[in-house]
């Protein structure tokens, strides 16, 4: 069992957890915490509880192998003797994160891409005549995510042609008629992608009104890909894991871009150094 923060993450297998959800036996939420989200749990009890709701907890992030290599690593019993070798031998699990990634892997578990998770679904959903419902955010002052969805069922079935969908741009005060809307449906899939927070309390809301739909994600962005709203990393760049070069040089608000990259490793390492190794 691996646990971050109080906080069980899913560690088994892509292939394992993509046959789990695909059954459509019972109503099951796969949520997709990164460093962000896990240090905001620190703080906000509120989101905590949110996400220990769900059955899969996944995280996205390659820095998960070195948290993973530290916490393996027991050569000492005296914690500070044992920190200080956990210390020198950072570049040795850092060089296994980039070069040594099938070794990773076999020791612990495949990475579970979020992006990946969502294709391979809709793919799915569209492959067996499956409906599936996306709710994005309502965020009128950004021009081009409001074109985007204007755009966005024209787009999508570009990608994917029979796909079976309804698309709800998830307005405060709209919620309940799109709840009604959704319990109505025939879906069995629903995707969020409310961002951090928002999207993880919108499925439990709905989920408890809606007992057609059996698979319920929290995705972040991944549908921006597929509409062309964002373009994602190229292939190879994404197999090196460098996704997140990718992004930071890509994205037009870099300043909030690097305070996040700078969460997610630096601040989001010691937090993680301080509790469980010292």
């Amino acid at each position: 069992m691996t646990k971050i923060f109080d906080i069980k993450l899913y560690d088994k297998g892509y292939k394992e957890l993509f046959g789990k959800i695909t059954k459509f036996d019972i109503q099951q939420i796969v949520f997709t915490p990164n460093p962000e989200i896990l240090l905001k749990t620190i703080e906000d009890e509120e989101f905590k509880n949110l996400l220990l709701k769900a059955n899969f907890l996944t995280i996205d992030w390659i820095g998960i192998y070195l948290w993973l290599q530290i916490k393996d690593f027991k050569l000492f019993k005296n914690k500070k003797i044992n920190a200080l070798f956990v210390l020198l031998t950072m570049p040795y699990f850092i060089f296994n994160i980039f070069f040594r990634k099938n070794f990773l892997y076999k020791k612990y578990w495949e990475r579970i891409c979020w992006s990946d998770l969502t294709n391979d679904l809709v793919k799915y959903a569209q492959k067996n005549n499956i409906k599936i419902i996306i709710i994005d955010p309502y965020y009128p002052e950004d021009l081009a995510k409001v074109e985007s969805q204007k755009n966005f069922r024209t787009n999508l079935l570009k990608k994917f042609p029979k796909l079976n969908f309804d698309f709800f741009i998830y307005k405060e005060n709209e919620k309940n008629n799109i709840i009604q809307k959704i319990k109505n449906s025939k879906s069995q899939i629903l995707f969020s992608t409310l961002w951090m927070k928002k999207q993880e309390k919108s499925v439990i809301e709905i989920m408890k009104n809606c007992n057609n739909i059996k698979v319920w994600l929290a995705i972040w962005s991944s549908f921006d890909y597929f509409v062309w709203f964002q373009k994602r990393a190229p292939k190879f760049l994404r197999t090196l894991w460098f996704e997140w070069l990718y992004r930071l040089i890509s994205w037009p608000q870099k300043i909030k871009r690097l305070k996040r990259l700078y969460n997610a490793t630096f601040v989001f390492i010691y937090k993680v150094f301080k509790k469980h190794v010292f």
